[in-house]
C-alpha cells in the first residue's frame, strides 16, 4: 500500500517511516480521530483530521474508492478504534 503526505507530497509504502510532515501531523491527533481516504482515480492514501474532513464535505462531495475512520489514535502504534470496537491499524 501506499501513502502520500498531503504537505510535502511525499509518497512512501508501509513498513517504511512517513515524513516528518506527517510524523507531526499523527502526533498532533494523539487521542483523537483520524480518517485514511482513497481517492476515487488515485493510489496513494491520503490522511485527514476530522476538521478538515468536515472542511472537505462542506466544499464538494468527495468522491473515494476507500474510507478508514479510527477514534482514539495512538501515534506511536499508528492504530485507533474502528467501528466495530476493534484496534486496527492506519496502515493496514
Amino acid at each position: 500500500m501506499e501513502y502520500i503526505c498531503f504537505t510535502c507530497q511525499q509518497v512512501f509504502e508501509t513498513g517504511m517511516q512517513p515524513c516528518q510532515h506527517l510524523a507531526a501531523f499523527f502526533a498532533s491527533l494523539q487521542g483523537q480521530k483520524i480518517w485514511r481516504l482513497r481517492f476515487l482515480n488515485r493510489y496513494a492514501y491520503e490522511f485527514y483530521s476530522d476538521p478538515q474532513i468536515q472542511q472537505l464535505l462542506a466544499e464538494y462531495p468527495l468522491m473515494v474508492s476507500e474510507v478508514l475512520c479510527v477514534d482514539e489514535f495512538d501515534c506511536k502504534t499508528h492504530t485507533g478504534v474502528n467501528a466495530l470496537g476493534t484496534r486496527v491499524s492506519i496502515f493496514a
